[in-house]
């Protein structure tokens, strides 16, 4: 742990942001289209999220040839629309209403996670990590932790060793995910107890990113 949280960074993360309005919408567009029945649904959803934070779908090594409106259309359609084998309503729909017990019910949240690196890898031949939990994220707000190197990089900072940090058990899991979330989660519940201060994943996600971008400016200006 080299880098304490400080009262600034919690004021800072319970601040309002230049970017609430646009997330803002983002969580009401998972808000109000929730399912994944309809393709222009699908579409939006994917679309929004992957370009707003730089973690588009189309990035991809398989079938190059096509077409970007086309992939959206065709493949990603087909690799997200609820069908027997695959629904992700399904798991969604099985995570608890409330974290009461984030350490023992996290893993659920974990499995999904993987469920969707699964479909996206199947589809583009990455591991889309980052916008698995983004996606994922904006549908269920208080349950996945956004992932991305910037915010692993920095949670690595500012927690323990992981050897030091309880284990989250899950069915099946990402493990950079998985050691992501323990961080998270071991961060958060550090906060509450310190600044008896319960912050959100996305307040979380603030904190993260202003530490990275100060680690980033202290080793461009040394």
């Amino acid at each position: 742990m080299e880098i304490k949280i400080t009262k600034d960074d919690i004021d800072y993360a319970l601040s309002p942001s230049p970017w609430d309005l646009g997330n803002q919408v983002l969580y009401n567009l998972c808000q109000d289209y929730p399912r994944h029945d309809r393709g222009e649904e699908i579409i939006a959803k994917v679309w929004l999220i992957g370009r707003s934070y730089a973690a588009a779908i189309e990035r991809r090594k398989k079938n190059v040839a096509i077409t970007s409106d086309d992939f959206y259309e065709t493949t990603v359609v087909k690799a997200l629309k609820n069908n027997k084998s695959f629904s992700l309503d399904k798991m969604l729909g099985e995570l608890p209403e409330k974290i009461k017990d984030p350490w023992g019910k996290l893993g659920q949240a974990v499995k999904v996670h993987k469920e969707l690196m699964e479909r996206f890898s199947e589809i583009t031949d990455l591991g889309k990590r980052s916008l698995a939990s983004k996606y994922l994220h904006f549908h269920r707000p208080d349950m996945f932790f956004l992932y991305d190197s910037r915010a692993r990089m920095a949670v690595a900072k500012v927690t323990p060793s992981i050897k030091q940090i309880a284990k989250i058990k899950a069915e099946k899991e990402d493990p950079e995910y998985l050691t992501f979330c323990r961080r998270c989660q071991w961060l958060h519940d550090y906060i509450s107890g310190e600044y008896k201060i319960e912050l959100t994943p996305r307040q979380l996600d603030k904190i993260l990113l202003r530490i990275a971008d100060r680690i980033r400016k202290a080793h461009t200006n040394p």
